[in-house]
C-alpha cells in the first residue's frame, strides 16, 4: 500500500520527529468497491489529516492539489 506511495515520492516513513516540528493527528482510511455480482473490484485507501492544525512556512512549504486530467472528464 505505501510503496506505491514512496515509488511517487509522496511519501516517507519518519522515525524520529526533530524537536522543532510538530506532528499532525491522521487516520487511514481503507475502503473496497464491489462490482455489480459482488466481487472485489478495486481497493482505495485514503489519509485523513487535520490540517487546519499546521502553521504555514513552520509545518509545510509546499501544498499538493489532485487534479484530475482532461481526458477523464
Amino acid at each position: 500500500m505505501f510503496s506505491n506511495l514512496q515509488c511517487a515520492g509522496v511519501f516517507e516513513w519518519i522515525e524520529e520527529v526533530p524537536e522543532e516540528r510538530n506532528t499532525i493527528d491522521n487516520h487511514i482510511v481503507c475502503k473496497e468497491k464491489l462490482n455489480e455480482q459482488g466481487v472485489l473490484a478495486k481497493r482505495k485507501v485514503y489519509v485523513i489529516t487535520r490540517g487546519f492544525s499546521q502553521v504555514p512556512r513552520e509545518d509545510f512549504t509546499e501544498t499538493f492539489v489532485s487534479v484530475p486530467k482532461f481526458t477523464t472528464l
